[in-house]
């Protein structure tokens, strides 16, 4: 369930306690284990992909499940980090389809304490987690020797453009994201009905959510970048997405995609995002 469709539940809750509404970690990061995908239905979907499982082992000890795809025409691979809820066994079928007719091997990982990851979830530990996890891809060899192209979607975006900020990549897609979790809280505000914006005067972010977003990450960008997002987004708005895009004036090779038809969960899902990620893979190749 999202903000914006939490708020009028809570209304009695906000009556009470005043007119602001601190939006916590706890609001949005909330880890869920799911059983492994079956491996054999995972390679019988995917006849054109050698599909590997394996575990990320994090500095503190804990197991992060990856599962790989990998072609023998691959030009670059893939690294997803999917958005809160994400897990490889409910939604990993779903990402490997948008990436079938490309030429890439794909990485799929389940945060801390989603999926069949161990620990707990918290935004500070999956942060963290994003660079080792990156870190990791790129120095594995069975991956080959290629250019890495890092996508996250929603809370994954975050993670994704935290790497960014920490090493140079070759491309950097950020799907359905924001500029600051202040701007998005704000925004989530103004679409509740009228009596519930006459009783919540703010809402904001608390604790670790302060400041959380890309804004800062993509003002420093110097790699091609791709920002997707759905028309009909109502989660994460097009609006911010085009912020950022205009943030980004020093990335190589920007480019804004707003996908019309689509919402929050599958502007990646479109021919439109194919040929986008097509030309990206052409111009990483070129650098």
């Amino acid at each position: 369930m999202t903000l914006k469709r939490l708020l009028p539940l809570l209304l009695p809750v906000l009556l009470l306690a005043g007119c602001t509404f601190n939006v916590k970690e706890s609001n949005i990061v909330f880890g869920r284990a799911v059983p492994l995908p079956d491996i054999d239905v995972v390679r019988e979907a995917n006849p054109g992909f050698q599909v590997e499982q394996q575990w990320i082992r994090t500095r503190d000890g804990e197991e992060l499940f990856s599962l790989r795809f990998m072609r023998e025409d691959a030009v670059a691979t893939v690294l997803y980090f999917g958005g809160n809820g994400y897990s490889v066994a409910r939604s990993g079928e779903r990402t490997s389809s948008v990436y079938r007719d490309l030429p890439v091997n794909l990485v799929l990982v389940d945060h801390r304490g989603y999926g069949g990851s161990t620990g707990s979830a918290s935004v500070s530990a999956l942060m963290s987690d994003a660079l080792e996890v990156y870190d990791a891809v790129r120095a594995d060899s069975t991956l080959g020797d290629l250019p890495v192209v890092v996508h996250g979607h929603s809370l994954g975006s975050f993670m994704a453009g935290g790497v960014a900020d920490r090493r140079t990549l070759d491309a950097l897609v950020l799907e359905s994201t924001v500029t600051t979790a202040e701007a998005w809280t704000a925004y989530l505000r103004s679409q509740q009905s009228w009596w519930i914006r006459a009783v919540v005067w703010r809402v904001k972010p608390g604790g670790t959510l302060r400041g959380l977003g890309n804004a800062g990450p993509v003002s420093r960008l110097d790699e091609p970048v791709l920002f997707v997002v759905g028309e009909d987004d109502d989660v994460t708005p097009p609006m911010f997405s085009r912020e950022l895009y205009e943030a980004a004036g020093q990335a190589d090779g920007r480019r804004l995609l707003v996908v019309s038809g689509r919402g929050h969960m599958n502007a990646a899902d479109s021919p439109e995002f194919r040929a986008a990620v097509a030309d990206l893979l052409e111009l990483i190749q070129v650098r």
